[in-house]
């Protein structure tokens, strides 16, 4: 059955997805039930629940798959011999994560809310061979957006003072959440505790407070409960220099 499904699609139908994994990346509202679907009938495809706090891959483990992730947050993070942590980047729902690991380095992978992801066994190398045009499209589009998000977090780690790093960070997770090329929302769910994002933002826990505390008092942003509000889109932008060109173009 699922053969038939891949090796009977004709050319329009191909199009027809390819310009759909395009619009995932590039205008992400139009993402419908559908993408799942595309994915979930591939060859090897599995669908995994992990529990939050699971940890899906660890550092030198080897390991490759894809993961497309339907529900939940995940991180990747290295840490360091000294015990503390930094959070190299999330995977959202309706993203698609490449886990790479020779057994070497890698990062290590870990639910931060329940987790629910379509998994396509790796190496992405192999994809161009084995998946449809589209489906490759999508992967390959993915990659290339996780390197402009790790290279705009070490602008940030580096350059950025903390406050002008949060607020872009914020701004960054709240177009994922939203999955919109041109809006920004009000409010979005965000999983992480106060010491995961401090990780994310190479900032101590009590710094995370202070600054975030600023961002309130300033009437930009507020996390309270799991729930990022964005009070003042164009002061957090101007704040944060945001140009969401790396996520949106």
């Amino acid at each position: 059955m699922i053969e038939g499904a891949i090796t009977g699609w004709g050319y329009q139908d191909e199009m027809s997805l390819s310009k759909q994994a395009l619009g995932l990346a590039r205008e992400p509202t139009l993402a419908d039930a559908s993408w799942e679907k595309e994915f979930s009938v591939l060859p090897g495809a599995v669908r995994r629940l992990y529990p939050a706090n699971t940890t899906i891959a660890r550092e030198h483990q080897a390991r490759s798959l894809i993961l497309v992730v339907t529900a939940g947050w995940a991180a990747f993070a290295k840490t360091l011999p000294n015990g503390s942590r930094l959070i190299v980047d999330f995977a959202l729902p309706r993203e698609i994560a490449s886990i790479e690991f020779s057994g070497e380095g890698g990062e290590t992978v870990t639910a931060l809310s329940d987790v629910t992801a379509i998994e396509l066994i790796g190496p992405v190398r192999t994809c161009l061979s084995r998946y449809p045009q589209s489906i490759c499209e999508a992967i390959l589009l993915a990659e290339a957006r996780r390197y402009s998000r790790v290279a705009e977090h070490l602008a940030g780690v580096s350059r950025r003072d903390p406050v002008e790093r949060t607020a872009h960070f914020l701004l960054e997770l709240a177009c994922r959440a939203h999955r919109s090329a041109t809006t920004y929302p009000d409010r979005f769910e965000c999983p992480l505790t106060q010491a995961e994002l401090a990780d994310a933002l190479g900032l101590s826990a009590v710094h995370v407070s202070r600054v975030l505390k600023d961002l309130r008092e300033s009437g930009l942003a507020s996390f309270r409960n799991g729930v990022v509000e964005l009070h003042d889109h164009a002061g957090l932008i101007k704040t944060a220099g945001f140009d969401r060109s790396y996520i949106s173009s």
